[in-house]
């Protein structure tokens, strides 16, 4: 029965902190992430590995609504952040994430704030920024704050070791479960 409980407890944490759990998913999704597992290694060209898996995932039948898409994406930046090829994650990164996860929609986000959506479109598109007469209140809509860190405690988020590490402990404790 206490397996059972860490089963669900399985969380894959992306580089801007997202949570995903792992409970629910299908035999085929666990399958593809046990896949990827294997194959995931931070020696690993993030080009090379960025082909694999989408040709993988596109053979496998599963849907980009998946969150198995969403892992391999994250599990892909951060080969591609370590290699010096991708950009690390900014406040747009986050604060994308911070309204998919409490609004489910960046429209619905716009009404609570009354940011422009327009704005918001550039903002993420890093085209603009918001102004610092915006910035506190899409903070508190968010119940969020702005921290300021070293590069050092930025780049433990974006791991590639720590990635896989996690990766394999979630679908350990699935395995040990079953």
């Amino acid at each position: 029965m206490a397996s059972h409980a860490q089963a669900s407890d399985s969380i894959y944490q992306t580089i801007t902190g997202g949570q995903i759990r792992l409970a629910g998913l299908s035999e085929a999704e666990y399958g593809f992430l046990e896949i990827v597992a294997k194959k995931y290694s931070p020696k690993q060209d993030w080009t090379r590995f960025a082909a694999w898996w989408n040709a993988k995932f596109n053979a496998s039948g599963l849907t980009t609504a998946s969150v198995v898409y969403r892992i391999c994406q994250d599990l892909e930046a951060r080969l591609g952040i370590n290699q010096g090829k991708v950009s690390p994650p900014d406040y747009r990164d986050y604060l994308a994430e911070l309204i998919d996860a409490q609004f489910g929609s960046r429209l619905e986000f716009c009404r609570a704030t009354g940011v422009d959506p327009g704005q918001l479109s550039r903002v993420l598109a890093r085209r603009d920024n918001l102004s610092l007469k915006v910035l506190p209140q899409v903070l508190e809509v968010l119940h969020a704050r702005l921290v300021i860190q070293t590069e050092k405690d930025a780049n433990a988020h974006t791991n590639v070791d720590q990635a896989a590490q996690a990766l394999a402990a979630a679908l350990a404790l699935r395995n040990n479960a079953a």
